[in-house]
């Protein structure tokens, strides 16, 4: 008897140790981090030669990736584990206190009930999660749910384009509450009649009462009448300064219903409807808009400045306005990396900071689909700053939320203040968070660019008719996720009593060309169409009469107004002047490219040809992408060039055979669509005297034949 006793513990025991692994492991928490790993592990991420968004120059970048960056890899590598772990076991920990109340409320479950139950609930989650987060910012998930077809696609369309963001939401809750109450063995009678089915029932009858509050929600007050709706001010000593720039904003989306409440603004200040930018990219144009001075005075012409050019005391304005008694700062999302990246004189910088490694992280996270309902978030940005350089991604409600937090550090002292607020959603690939991605466009669209426009530095297959259209409309509800959050910004300075001693400038750093003319789209890459370079300009606040001003203002002439208007010494060798200047005389606008980024960026009938920019640029000592020494003087005796007045614009063409002209009468044809060179030649003759006067202001170059080289360098090896 004594031997049976003592041998029975012997022969259950592994058997318990094996119930209990198996509960152990099949715990919510345990199977959450197993199922969240294998999704990622099925994602596969990489930065791979045949990357398409690379074109033919992905093997230059994934090769430079493999030999200096694998410290960098293992690191991301090990972030990402970390990121899975933690989602999965928070998604396990979710579902298993869900599945414990439930059990204290209805009957009590078998161990590998619950496990079984658990594993369901966390696939529920974080489907649900997942869901949601494709409705709020479909262009995050677009490459591996949208593109892939099927069922896929099906899953996302309906996401966003039947049930929005409201709907999504509403729908998600009533299936994980399905999903947690829901009995494996199941008699609809005797279930209804258990005290398990009438709690079910008020449970899901509540879910389904919440779901129809939230979709029948009526929205807030529009975004920024608290501001609009103030009465002019009149002048206080001591202004502050708000300037809101917006990436990419064309001149002519202010009227339109694009900017409903930018519109408004316009009516209660200064209006100039004919702002013009010089080089239209964002670098050079913020260190032109702040120092006053054209790019080839103030020496930063391109997006990838050498430390040399970047170390420049600019003599900006921001650091004129600090020495004055201002305290200044700028907010950005992921365009606003350049401020990173150049002391412009601002004391503080809420911005991204962008370079080689950081862009391999953000590559590596942005292609970590079942992680993004995590990351994409408030949380997830905190914990990975890179996570804000997301130009798919870029909500400017978030930036909003940012830039008031940096207004209340700044109204918390005496002094006054200088705030710059930059939003890069308007940039490509256009991609605007729910409801404004479809705001605009054709719900039965289904081609290549439904919720953004793709661009990398591949070849960008010719988009139809019913493309362009799609890519406006996402052109558009951009514009108009911005003009909603810079609505709410206003409406924050006004109820926190700023209103009556702030002054708010509204501009962009360069416009966006979108197709017209058959012309390729962007920025930077050619001056046909003023689309690029004319932007937006408006100036409201105390003193600032309701007006609208319909002759020539440039970037550089910003600068010196602001010194005007806030009675601050300015520098004596900016190229603009205030346009507050009485009886100004005649004024000319100039501009020219930037470098292009790909082989095809231009007509090679229209340019001088060099490689795309992962063949023209290098990696400095600080990880910074920066052009090449051998290929500046290319670069610079490559740039179109333009000269115009109020009526007339020429533009400058180089190509390695010759030099040629077009001159557009923008009065009668504000399309651009026809040079006339041929018929006024007197005009032409005039603006070509302009134009060299002003290229040849650049000390460092020289007229060679009918080509601007430089005086000394590779530039006349170009040409001969």
């Amino acid at each position: 008897m004594s031997s049976v006793l003592s041998a029975s513990p012997t022969r259950s025991t592994p058997r318990a140790f094996a119930r209990g692994v198996a509960i152990g492991l099949t715990h919510p928490i345990v199977f959450g981090v197993a199922y969240v790993g294998l999704l990622v592990l099925l994602a596969r991420p990489e930065v791979a030669p045949n990357d398409p968004s690379l074109g033919s120059q992905g093997a230059i970048i994934a090769g430079t990736i493999a030999t200096r960056y694998g410290d960098e890899v293992r690191r991301i590598t090990v972030a990402i584990v970390a990121v899975t772990v933690s989602f999965g076991a928070l998604l396990g920990l979710c579902a298993s206190l869900l599945l414990r109340l439930r059990d204290k409320l209805l009957d009590a479950q078998g161990a590998f009930a619950f496990a079984l139950h658990g594993a369901l609930l966390v696939v529920a989650l974080h489907s649900a999660m997942t869901w949601y987060a494709m409705a709020e910012a479909p262009q995050l998930y677009a490459a591996h749910w949208y593109a892939a077809g099927g069922i896929r696609r099906t899953m996302q369309v309906l996401a966003t384009d039947t049930l929005g963001t409201r709907g999504t939401l509403a729908t998600c809750l009533v299936l994980v509450l399905v999903v947690a109450l829901a009995p494996f063995r199941w008699d609809a009678r005797v279930w209804l009649r258990s005290k398990r089915g009438a709690m079910s029932a008020a449970f899901l009858a509540i879910a389904c009462v919440g779901a129809g509050a939230l979709l029948g929600r009526t929205d807030a007050p529009r975004a920024g009448e608290r501001y609009l709706a103030l009465a002019s001010r009149p002048p206080v000593k001591k202004l502050n300064v708000l300037w809101i720039a917006v990436d990419s904003l064309r001149a002519d989306r202010i009227p339109s219903l694009a900017a409903p409440r930018l519109s408004a603004l316009a009516t209660k200040g200064e209006f100039y409807e004919r702002a013009y930018v010089s080089i239209p990219r964002t670098f050079p144009s913020w260190v032109t808009w702040l120092t006053g001075r054209h790019a080839h005075h103030h020496g930063l012409r391109s997006m990838f400045p050498r430390q040399e050019e970047r170390a420049t005391n600019f003599d900006a304005l921001p650091s004129h306005l600090g020495a004055a008694g201002y305290q200044t700062a700028v907010v950005s999302d992921y365009a606003g990396d350049i401020f990173s990246r150049v002391d412009l004189g601002f004391d503080l910088t809420d911005v991204p900071t962008t370079n080689f490694r950081e862009l391999i992280r953000q590559r590596a996270f942005e292609s970590e689909t079942p992680l993004l309902p995590l990351l994409h978030s408030r949380a997830g940005r905190r914990l990975l700053p890179v996570l804000r350089e997301f130009n798919q991604a870029a909500d400017p409600r978030m930036l909003t939320e940012d830039a008031v937090n940096v207004i209340d550090q700044l109204r918390t002292s005496d002094k006054p203040f200088f705030a710059t607020v930059f939003y890069s959603t308007v940039h490509f690939p256009y991609a605007a968070p729910a409801p404004y991605y479809r705001k605009f466009t054709n719900q039965s669209y289904r081609g290549g660019y439904k919720y953004h426009r793709p661009v990398g530095l591949g070849r960008e297959d010719d988009p139809n008719e019913d493309d362009k259209s799609q890519i406006r409309a996402l052109y558009d509800g951009a514009v108009a996720s911005v003009d909603e959050a810079i609505g709410t910004l206003l409406d924050a300075i006004a109820e926190r009593g700023l209103a009556d001693n702030t002054l708010i400038i509204v501009s962009a750093d360069h416009g966006e060309s979108l197709f017209e003319q058959g012309r390729a789209p962007g920025h930077g890459d050619h001056l046909f169409g003023d689309e690029s370079t004319h932007v937006p300009l408006l100036v409201v606040g105390p003193g600032v009469a309701p007006r609208r001003v319909d002759r020539l203002v440039r970037d550089v002439d910003l600068a010196p107004t602001l010194y005007d208007r806030l009675a601050v010494k300015a520098p004596d060798d900016m190229d603009g002047r205030s346009i507050d200047k009485a009886s100004p005389p005649p004024v000319f606008a100039y501009a020219e490219t930037e470098l292009w980024f790909t082989e095809h960026a231009v007509d090679p009938g229209s340019r001088i040809m060099y490689p795309g920019v992962a063949g023209i640029t290098e990696l400095d000592g600080q990880d910074d992408v920066v052009l090449q020494r051998r290929v500046l003087d290319l670069t610079t005796v490559a740039r179109h060039r333009m000269v115009r007045d109020e009526r007339w614009k020429l533009v400058y063409v180089p190509t390695r055979t010759d030099v040629t002209y077009a001159l557009f009468d923008t009065q009668t044809d504000p399309a651009e669509a026809s040079n006339v060179i041929a018929k006024f030649p007197q005009e032409s003759e005039r603006l070509k005297a302009e134009l060299w006067r002003w290229m040849l202001s650049d000390s460092r170059m020289v007229k060679y034949g009918d080509y601007l080289v430089p005086r000394e360098g590779l530039g006349r090896e170009v040409v001969r």
